[in-house]
């Protein structure tokens, strides 16, 4: 007896309010979520900056429930929705894979228990499970590989691509290193108590006892929030490719309100670098890149005389 199916727009949304309730939790209730997975909680700075990381990865995974919701609109082509299950399910299998293997590793931060893994681990697969399903009743619709977008928000959209693509690989590949960049020092000034049940204060090379240097978790969290960046340029370029000026016209939309999201975040960094002391070497041309790549691309859709199709009600 075959499994049955899901729509495109049905698998989307349970993606976009999935990837929501992850957002909010890490904008707006950090603490209480990691309180939630019973994983240690940090004091004093350390808590500061785990609250400023996981701000970073709540934007993301907001930037991708956004996508899912501007895809499942009815107007939308079924084959550029069963695009974005397939993008969106990719995703969820990515962090199911990436986490996975962290603790088959060894690697897993013992800030968090294995049964918080293994909740998390059981949605992003069945959430992968959904999302691959309205693939397939949307017809298997794959990526045009290097296609860029068409039309007048082509180049914003790529403009927005770029600029993430930056923090993106930082964040994912040279994490602490790239940390190091935007606040240094900050990470070795990290206190390491003299107990730790789980080795919370421990390095990822030595995964046990109170040892100098980052916390692993942080160093999780900066690493899966550059890691989701990624999957949120691979998402939008692939989706674009197989869309028309319509669908691009969308994606540019999304993104730049994610952009302008991030400039009230950015705000308040700076409230935090006074209250903390950090020093922030890289304020100004964060905010020259991020304000001038938001600025064009809000300049760009709102200046364009466009028109959606009328949604949620069915022509006669």
């Amino acid at each position: 007896q075959p499994l049955p199916m899901v729509s495109p727009s049905a698998a989307l949304r349970a993606s976009q309010w999935v990837s929501l309730g992850f957002s909010t939790g890490m904008l707006y209730f950090p603490t209480k979520m990691m309180e939630a997975y019973k994983a240690e909680t940090f004091e004093g700075d350390a808590a500061t900056l785990f609250t400023f990381a996981l701000g970073i990865f709540g934007l993301q995974l907001f930037l991708s429930s956004m996508m899912a919701a501007a895809m499942a609109r009815d107007a939308v082509p079924k084959h550029v929705q069963s695009l974005s299950c397939f993008c969106q399910g990719l995703g969820w299998l990515f962090f199911a894979l990436n986490d996975g293997a962290l603790y088959a590793r060894g690697l897993w931060p013992h800030a968090m228990p294995p049964e918080s893994l293994q909740v998390n681990l059981g949605i992003f697969v069945a959430l992968a499970a959904i999302c691959f399903s309205g693939w397939a009743e949307g017809g298997y619709e794959v990526p045009d590989m290097g296609v860029l977008p068409e039309g007048r928000p082509a180049l914003p959209l790529v403009v927005a691509c770029a600029n993430l693509l930056f923090f993106g690989v930082g964040c994912a590949f040279f994490t602490e290193a790239f940390v190091d960049l935007f606040l240094p020092g900050v990470l070795q000034s990290l206190p390491a108590p003299t107990t730790s049940a789980r080795g919370f204060f421990s390095t990822k090379e030595v995964p046990a006892g109170p040892l100098e240097g980052a916390p692993p978790l942080l160093l999780l969290i900066f690493a899966n929030a550059g890691k989701c960046i990624l999957v949120n340029i691979a998402s939008l370029l692939s989706i674009a490719s197989v869309g028309d000026e319509t669908v691009a016209y969308r994606l540019l939309r999304v993104v730049s309100l994610a952009n302008v999201f991030y400039l009230g975040m950015f705000s308040r960094e700076g409230v935090l670098a006074v209250a903390t002391g950090w020093p922030s070497p890289m304020r100004l041309s964060t905010f020259v890149q991020c304000f001038g790549t938001t600025y064009y691309c809000c300049a760009s859709f709102a200046g364009m005389p466009f028109t959606l199709l009328q949604e949620g009600r069915k022509a006669k």
